[in-house]
């Protein structure tokens, strides 16, 4: 597979992760946190269901696999979606977007904890601490606070620390099926994750809720975009340039997410928030740059 083609499939995947933040938004007006991630989880496991059944695609890993399908379910999208999800509701989108944009800057510090052999050369480290600078004057452009409650901080944290072990366990089985399967699996165990929580803490709420359609219609969208487009796109990714190299993409997402507030929502784009999108983007050409060139193996999608 080629470089430009991984790097068109992170940018697609981390437009619809961008795009999400949108449609939470309105999700978020008839539906609690756990209602909608289940909900777009039930409709991306039909999706994919149908996608294996029609393409005749194998859908049965084997036996020894499913300890690491499970962890990668029990990250993410488990973990994750519930800090994330929990930990907005006590943070503002300032602190929120800051924290989740750890990500990548973290990974590394994981990976050597771990034990894991993932070589970080210094170009992918300065490239990382500088996309993470940028990503500090996109969201403090407006004179943003830091002030948040320890509760959502923590939360968030918890979020954070999902997505990068989340993609460590990914590596275990990325490059062995196809991502359709895999993504299928991770969301299907996921259903049953957040069934338990759903019944015991929302069921109320979502049976007296309002049902309205801008709601209902964007948890459609965040069941067809990002909880499947994205991740049959970003499994690749994973498997070909790392956990640290592919993580240093979801910088990206407060970027995207700023550029479409500015041009659907009439959102101020100043000359500092222009700077850190510079940033941001130069960032990830230079911890992407020493790959030029190199010959990726075929990952099957």
């Amino acid at each position: 597979m080629s470089t430009p083609k991984i790097y068109l499939y992170a940018f697609v995947s981390m437009s619809f992760w961008a795009l999400s933040f949108v449609w939470y938004k309105d999700a978020f007006i008839s539906y609690q946190p756990t209602t909608v991630v289940l909900l777009r989880m039930i409709i991306s496991v039909t999706i994919l269901f149908l996608i294996l059944i029609i393409t005749g695609r194998k859908i049965l890993p084997d036996k020894s696999d499913f300890k690491w399908l499970f962890l990668i379910s029990f990250f993410e999208p488990f973990c994750y979606f519930m800090g994330e999800g929990y930990g907005m509701q006590h943070v503002s989108p300032t602190t929120g977007a800051i924290i989740i944009s750890t990500i990548p800057l973290l990974t590394p510090l994981f990976l050597f904890i771990l034990g894991v052999k993932e070589k970080v050369s210094i170009a992918n480290f300065i490239g990382i601490v500088l996309s993470f600078v940028g990503i500090i004057f996109v969201v403090l452009s407006d004179g943003g606070s830091f002030a948040a409650s320890a509760r959502g901080v923590l939360l968030l944290f918890i979020a954070v620390v999902s997505a990068i072990l989340f993609s460590i366990v990914l590596k275990k089985v990325g490059s062995k099926y196809n991502s359709i399967m895999i993504v299928f699996w991770q969301n299907f165990m996921a259903v049953f994750m957040f069934l338990p929580v759903f019944l015991i803490f929302e069921l109320n709420s979502f049976l007296n809720s309002s049902h309205e359609a801008v709601a209902y219609t964007a948890i459609l969208k965040l069941g067809v975009f990002p909880s499947t487009i994205s991740f049959v796109l970003f499994i690749p990714v994973v498997a070909h340039i790392g956990a640290a190299k592919a993580n240093t993409f979801t910088n990206l997402i407060p970027v995207i997410t700023a550029i479409f507030s500015f041009f659907f929502f009439g959102e101020e784009f100043g000359t500092i928030k222009v700077i850190g999108v510079l940033a941001v983007i130069t960032g990830l050409f230079v911890s992407q740059v020493k790959f030029r060139g190199k010959k990726f193996e075929e990952v099957p999608i």
